[in-house]
């Protein structure tokens, strides 16, 4: 049985690291250019993680969008609910509802469905996972449906309240069937007390269909209950 979990973990970690390097080959494999437009954004938000039963989870996310000059760009509210039928699989559904506040025009109300499946195990102090999700929407101006196919390493750090995170996530548009961009993400969790943790992050957007890259800066708070 431990032979099996090791494998099992080890199979996991080679395939998030696959994943990593597999996405990177693709912005690799792309054109330069020296115009490529820079887009900056930043998010904040409260995560509360509320156990509802054996096996059963609810996210609930509070988040507000802000442009290069700080100035609101969307407000957001997430849930999602998340079973795990077994050990290492997690499956969930998700609903984001979007407030798009517009100058010029009326303002915009957008609503995001996700579908996910991730699976994750530790393996000595690394927690790679691999989760698959569907969303009729991508954060951005690509009113699409799109299959999402993420992968990232945890590393629990002994005896340290700081937890690091990188990952890769490619966005696959179904109505053309290209990759429609790559989010690369690197942040670090800080355990402030018992079920407090603070977050901090940085992603970079790369788009593979156009001369566009965005950056975004994000600051969250996370409690368990």
């Amino acid at each position: 049985m431990i032979n099996n979990m090791e494998r099992f973990g080890k199979i996991l970690t080679a395939g998030t690291i696959l994943m990593l390097l597999f996405s990177g080959q693709l912005v690799r494999s792309q054109e330069v250019d020296n115009s490529v437009e820079n887009e900056f954004e930043y998010r904040t938000y409260f995560k509360s993680t509320i156990k509802l039963a054996k096996n059963f989870k609810l996210n609930v996310v509070p988040e507000v969008r802000l442009k290069d000059d700080f100035s609101i760009d969307r407000y957001l509210l997430e849930t999602e609910l998340k079973y795990k039928p077994i050990k290492y699989l997690t499956i969930g559904g998700g609903y984001r509802f979007i407030i798009n506040p517009r100058t010029t025009k009326s303002t915009e109300y957008l609503h995001r469905y996700e579908f996910s499946a991730t699976l994750k195990k530790k393996f000595n102090d690394f927690k790679p996972a691999l989760k698959v999700s569907y969303t009729n929407y991508a954060d951005d101006d690509a009113d699409d449906n799109f299959l999402r196919y993420k992968a990232l390493v945890e590393y629990d750090i002994p005896k340290c309240k700081f937890t690091p995170v990188v990952g890769a996530e490619l966005f696959h548009q179904l109505s053309s069937g290209d990759m429609y961009k790559v989010r690369y993400g690197v942040g670090v969790d800080y355990k402030l007390f018992k079920k407090n943790f603070l977050e901090v992050s940085y992603k970079l957007d790369y788009y593979l269909q156009k001369y566009k890259n965005k950056h975004i800066i994000s600051i969250g708070y996370k409690l368990k209950f």
